[in-house]
C-alpha cells in the first residue's frame, strides 16, 4: 500500500492528474467498457485514444499550462474526452450549463478568458447559434471555436481541429502530461455567494482524485456501472460521478437529459449498480409508473447529496434493491466530506448527512473557532490540501472564505448528535437548494434590479414538496412603475437558467428596512413563516 498523502488518503504514487486513471485502465484492461451514451460504446482503450487526440489538438492550437478551455456540451463521451484532454496537458476546463442564457455565457467567458471554446451547436432541441456568435465576437482571448455537431460561420469543425494535432508527437504529449502536478487546477466550477455574480472555484486534481478514493472506501465496488445524470459543469457531474467511475475502472452510462422513465429503463438495460442524484430526481423516479415494472436488481447503491431527503421518500426508496447512502460536499471542497454508512437505519438516512470522513480535517465550530460539543450547533469548516485553490481572479472572495485561523467556511450549520452524525439546521449564507441545484439569491436579485421598473429586490428560498426549496422574490417597484409578475418572470427567463427563476413574485410597494436602509430580510422571512 503506498503511503498516505498530506490529505490522509492513500493514492498510487504515479497518479497526479485525473486523466491518468484512463491511461492506467487502458493499459491493464483496455477492452473494458468505459463510457456509454446512446448507441456509442467506448472501451478504455477507445477513450484513451480519444483523450490523446484531443490533447494533441489542443497543444497544436497553442494551449499551454494554465490556459482555459470553455465547453458547452451535454453529458456525453465527447464531453468526457475533451475535459480529460484539457486537464491532461495542464490546461483548465470550465463548462456552461445548457440552460444558460446569454448574460450567463458572457459572465463565464469574461471572467475566465478561454483560449478555445468547444461546443455542440444543438442540445436538446435548442440552437445556440446566437449565443456562440456573440461569444466569438466578444471574447478577446478566444483564438478558436470548435463545433462538434454542426457548422457555424467560420468555426472549426471537430474533425479538422483533431487532424491538426497529428503533428504533435507522443513524446511531446507525455512531456506536457509529466509537467502536471496534483495541486494544479483541473477545472473551474462556477459557484456564488451573497455578493453578486457567480465565482469560479479552482478545483484541483488532488480534490477529484482524493474524492474518488474516499468514495470507493465508503461505497466499495470493483469496476462498477454508474449512471451519470448530473450536469457536466457541476462538481457532482465531474468529480463525484465521472472521476469516481474512472478511478474504479468502472463504466459511465450517460443520460444526457434527465427523465425518470428513461432512468429506470437504463438501470434495467445497462445493469446499473450505482445511481447518484438529487432528491428531486429520486422523487420523480420513485413516483414514476414504471418503477414496479423495471428490473432494478443490479442496484448496489442509491446515493444522494445536495439537500435533505423527505422521510416518506427515503421510506419508498428503502424498498428498492441496494444500499441507501447520503453525503455532504460542495464545489469549494471538491469532494464529499461526510458519509452515512451502508447499514445506517432509516432515521439516520432521513435526518442526517452522516459523519465526517475520518481522514479529513473537519470541525464544527462557531464564529470564534470554538469546537461544538455533542448536542450543540456550529458551522461545518474544513482544512486540507484538497480544498479549492481559490476563486479565479478574486483574491478578496478567497480571503473571506476562510476563518482567521485558516479553516474554510462552508456556510452550513449543523447540530452534532451524540452518535457523531450531523443534522443540517440552516445556512450562514443565503444560498438555497432547489432540485439539487445551488441557487444564490444575489445573482437573481442583480438580474431583477436591472429591470427598469424595479427598485429593491429580496429573493429567498421557501419550502417545496418536490424541489425541496424554490425561489420567492419580494419586489419593490420604482416610483410610478407597475411591473407585473408575468413580466418579471419573463425578464428572468431571458437572462437566467430556468432553475434559477423564482417560482413566485410578490410586489410590495414598501419593503421593510433596517436602520441603515437595507432590506430587512429577517422581517420578510418572518412574514413567510407566519403565512406557512
Amino acid at each position: 500500500m503506498p503511503p498516505a498523502d498530506s490529505s490522509g488518503v492513500c493514492l498510487p504514487w504515479d497518479i497526479r492528474r485525473i486523466g491518468a486513471c484512463v491511461s492506467f485502465h487502458a493499459a491493464h484492461r483496455g477492452d473494458h467498457e468505459a463510457a456509454v451514451a446512446g448507441t456509442v460504446r467506448m472501451t478504455y482503450r477507445d477513450l484513451d485514444r480519444s483523450v490523446g487526440r484531443w490533447a494533441k489538438a489542443f497543444l497544436a492550437a497553442g494551449l499551454g499550462h494554465g490556459d482555459r478551455v470553455a465547453m458547452l456540451a451535454p453529458a456525453s463521451t465527447e464531453w468526457l474526452a475533451v475535459m480529460l484532454a484539457v486537464t491532461d496537458i495542464g490546461a483548465i476546463w470550465t463548462g456552461f450549463h445548457p440552460r444558460y442564457r446569454l448574460p450567463e455565457f458572457r459572465h463565464v467567458t469574461a471572467l475566465t478568458g478561454p483560449k478555445v471554446l468547444v461546443a455542440f451547436r444543438h442540445i436538446h432541441g435548442r440552437d445556440y447559434a446566437t449565443e456562440l456568435r456573440a461569444l466569438r465576437a466578444e471574447t478577446p482571448t478566444l483564438v478558436d471555436m470548435v463545433l462538434i455537431d454542426e457548422p457555424l460561420d467560420d468555426a472549426t469543425m471537430a474533425g479538422t481541429f483533431l487532424e491538426a494535432g497529428a503533428g504533435i508527437s507522443d513524446g511531446d504529449l507525455e512531456r506536457h502530461r509529466d509537467a502536471v502536478t496534483i495541486d494544479d487546477t483541473a477545472v473551474l466550477i462556477f459557484t456564488s455567494g451573497t455578493t453578486g455574480r457567480p465565482k469560479a472555484a479552482m478545483v484541483r486534481h488532488r480534490a477529484l482524485l482524493v474524492g474518488a478514493a474516499v468514495e470507493n472506501e465508503h461505497w466499495p465496488m470493483t469496476r462498477p456501472r454508474l449512471l451519470h445524470m448530473m450536469p457536466v459543469n457541476h462538481i457532482a457531474g465531474i468529480g463525484m460521478t465521472a472521476v469516481f467511475a474512472l478511478w474504479t475502472g468502472g463504466t459511465l452510462v450517460f443520460q444526457s437529459r434527465f427523465e425518470a422513465g428513461d432512468l429506470l429503463r437504463l438501470i434495467e438495460e445497462e445493469r446499473i449498480e450505482h445511481v447518484l442524484g438529487s432528491p428531486v430526481q429520486f422523487h420523480m423516479m420513485a413516483h414514476h409508473a414504471d418503477l414496479g415494472r423495471r428490473d432494478l436488481a443490479s442496484l448496489k447503491y442509491i446515493t444522494w447529496g445536495g439537500a435533505p431527503m423527505a422521510a416518506p421518500l427515503v421510506a419508498k426508496l428503502n424498498g428498492l434493491p441496494g444500499h441507501l447512502c447520503t453525503s455532504f460536499g460542495m464545489t469549494e471542497l471538491g469532494l464529499y466530506v461526510t458519509f452515512t454508512r451502508p447499514d445506517d437505519d432509516f432515521e439516520v438516512l432521513s435526518s442526517t448527512i452522516g459523519r465526517p470522513h475520518a481522514g479529513f480535517d473537519i470541525r464544527i465550530a462557531d464564529a470564534e473557532g470554538n469546537v461544538t460539543p455533542p448536542g450543540g450547533r456550529g458551522e461545518i469548516q474544513a482544512s486540507g490540501p484538497w480544498l479549492l485553490a481559490g476563486y479565479w481572479g478574486d483574491e478578496e472572495a478567497t480571503r473571506q472564505a476562510y476563518t482567521a485561523d485558516g479553516w474554510f467556511r462552508t456556510g452550513d450549520v449543523v447540530r452534532v448528535r451524540e452518535d457523531g452524525n450531523l443534522e443540517i439546521v440552516g445556512r450562514t449564507k443565503e444560498m438555497y437548494i432547489s432540485g439539487g441545484f445551488n441557487i444564490y439569491p444575489r445573482e437573481i436579485e442583480v438580474v431583477l434590479e436591472e429591470h427598469p421598473g424595479v427598485g429593491l429586490v429580496a429573493v429567498m428560498g421557501v419550502p417545496h414538496e418536490v424541489f425541496g426549496e424554490v425561489g420567492h422574490a419580494f419586489v419593490e417597484p420604482r416610483p410610478g412603475a407597475r411591473p407585473g409578475t408575468g413580466e418579471l418572470d419573463h425578464w428572468c427567463r431571458e437572462r437566467l437558467a430556468n432553475y434559477k427563476v423564482p417560482k413566485t413574485f410578490e410586489i410590495d410597494h414598501e419593503l421593510p428596512r433596517l436602520p441603515i436602509g437595507k432590506i430587512d430580510k429577517q422581517a420578510l422571512k418572518q412574514r413567510l413563516e407566519a403565512r406557512r
